[in-house]
């Protein structure tokens, strides 16, 4: 049973079990591989609870919405633990009564051990994405083909060169799952904060449904890639370097997406985009391993500048004070 909010507040009761008595919370990332891994937990657990509520979250908002929204059981998919509120985090979980299932595929913070988490915490080291995880760990429980599901966040996670990818994928026409995979990405990327309508494809991606299938988020799809193509003459116009940075500044569109065609258009090693969001920038990177690992280089500036960052070697975020951007740009160059 899918139950609309009428109270103003962001619940979304995705499914409901007569013969069970229990409430999951699923708190995940609102991207295509937290969107993936949501869906995953959804199709395996929902006949053993009487509830399950799906909620969007983020590193550095894992605590406040932890705190408002858990209730029962929780998953916890693709959120990576903010380096500046690890400890919080740590006395949060351990805190809580309820079974906490922690999923994710990030490097751990630096001050604290994923073995202090009250928490069953699932990290296969030869997985590059939450989605990856979330189905091995829930495989019993779901039907085979739920792999192409996982394949389609991993792919979107560019997480599509590990070993279970790449034996998922010989079970399928690789062409159609990175169709699907491309559909799902885009639809998301131009849906970012309608979490009403992520929840929807929450609960058709767990019904084995493709994304193709979901009308509203093949159109979205269609429409986003008519913005990048707008949005990468906006950044071939705009971008500035600086050293071995290429970036912009507010574009008029995804950040990741703009850091990456910064990076492209300039041949630099990093590509960043910067989005003005009150008194900080909430920022994208992209760039070259072989040069830098922007998680381990964003941990440690960002927190020095009084923000926080991390991510992948290669694609990572951050988030830092207005005045401080020069500064993060710089500091990148240092390091590279």
């Amino acid at each position: 049973m899918i139950q609309l909010p009428n109270n103003g507040t962001d619940e979304f009761i995705l499914c409901k079990s007569l013969n069970a008595s229990m409430e999951l919370t699923i708190l995940a990332h609102g991207d295509s591989d937290g969107v993936v891994s949501a869906s995953l937990a959804l199709a395996a657990l929902k006949s053993s609870y009487d509830k399950v509520n799906v909620y969007f979250t983020h590193p550095y908002g894992l605590v406040e919405d932890f705190k408002a929204f858990a209730k029962g059981d929780v998953v916890i998919a693709d959120i990576a633990i903010s380096e500046d509120r690890s400890r919080e985090v740590v006395d949060l979980f351990n805190r809580y009564e309820g079974k906490i299932t922690y999923i994710d595929h990030h490097p751990p913070p630096k001050d604290v051990s994923l073995k202090e988490l009250n928490a069953k915490v699932v990290r296969y080291e030869d997985a590059g994405s939450s989605s990856e995880m979330t189905f091995r760990l829930f495989s019993q429980l779901l039907p085979l083909d739920y792999d192409r599901i996982a394949l389609y966040g991993a792919i979107a996670d560019y997480s599509d060169l590990t070993r279970w990818v790449k034996r998922a994928l010989a079970r399928w026409d690789k062409r159609q799952i990175y169709f699907e995979a491309g559909i799902l990405f885009q639809g998301l990327e131009g849906s970012r904060k309608m979490h009403d309508f992520k929840r929807e494809v929450v609960l058709h991606l767990s019904e084995g449904k493709r994304p193709s299938q979901h009308s509203e988020l093949l159109i979205r799809s269609l429409m986003q890639s008519i913005r990048n193509e707008e949005l990468y003459r906006w950044v071939k116009e705009n971008v500035k370097v600086s050293g071995m940075v290429s970036y912009v500044v507010d574009p008029p569109g995804s950040v990741g997406i703009a850091a990456t065609y910064a990076k492209g258009l300039k041949g630099t090693p990093i590509g960043l985009a910067a989005e003005r969001r009150g008194k900080i920038y909430s920022i994208s990177l992209r760039g070259d391993p072989s040069v830098i690992d922007l998680n381990e280089a964003l941990r440690e500036i960002a927190h020095e500048l009084g923000g926080s960052g991390g991510g992948h070697p290669e694609a990572a975020g951050a988030r830092v004070p207005v005045k401080k951007l020069d500064d993060l740009i710089y500091l990148l160059n240092k390091a590279v």
